[in-house]
């Protein structure tokens, strides 16, 4: 009997295994638009307002799951975004902005998966919403939150979100997130798994934008 070993860190195969579904998310309608410059505040608040739906449940299930060896290689509450969400959202929409964000069905069809692994078995799909959501603001928030500063006019105590300065040079941290996810000890079910639900957060995120693209529309009232 052969068994199949695995020598690709777990790292490099999920960024090739995502490679598409990234791009797909990175360069939605909304984002593209929304970097360019073409929409408004509001449609910086509308975002800010279904992450926070989205980071108040990723930072439940992480935590639900911090203390098991697989998430624990990764959990950092340093990362954490919902307090700064909240921040934000107070800035940009003022003291009653709950009344103001509504959830969209794209939103709570993310928010149900999230919410459906709570269990320790499912420590590495958490591991994996993490990667994709976490991973990506670190390296990408600083340039995000100067073009919407510059382009929308959005003030920095408005843009916590983006600001990670709590976990020290962006660099060095990103490796050694990387390294973790190397280290980890999964089974190959557990890889698999790990992988796809990767590639199913990058959709989720997909399906965000989407419905955000429809809401603003090009040419419309935004």
């Amino acid at each position: 009997m052969t068994v199949a070993v695995t020598t690709t860190p777990l790292s490099q195969a999920l960024r090739d295994e995502t490679s598409r579904a990234h791009a797909d998310a990175e360069g939605s309608d909304f984002m593209t638009r929304l970097m360019a410059g073409e929409l408004s505040a509001r449609a910086v608040a509308a975002l800010t307002g279904q992450l926070w739906f989205v980071y108040e449940a990723l930072e439940r299930a992480v935590r639900a799951v911090a203390e098991t060896p697989i998430a624990g290689a990764v959990a950092d509450p340093r990362l954490e975004r919902r307090d700064a969400l909240e921040l934000d959202l107070a800035e940009m929409l003022g003291a009653h902005w709950r009344d103001e964000v509504r959830i969209l069905p794209a939103t709570a069809r993310y928010v149900a998966r999230l919410e459906s692994l709570d269990s320790p078995g499912a420590a590495p799909e958490i591991v994996a919403h993490h990667y994709v959501r976490y991973l990506g603001d670190v390296s990408g928030g600083q340039v995000i939150a100067a073009r919407l500063g510059a382009l929308y006019g959005v003030d920095p105590d408005a843009l916590n979100f983006y600001d990670f300065t709590a976990i020290g040079k962006i660099p060095p941290y990103r490796t050694a997130y990387r390294e973790a996810l190397d280290g980890l000890v999964l089974s190959d079910v557990q890889r698999a798994g790990l992988i796809a639900e990767a590639q199913e957060a990058f959709a989720f995120n997909s399906g965000v934008f989407a419905e955000l693209s429809a809401r603003f529309p090009a040419g419309g009232m935004s």
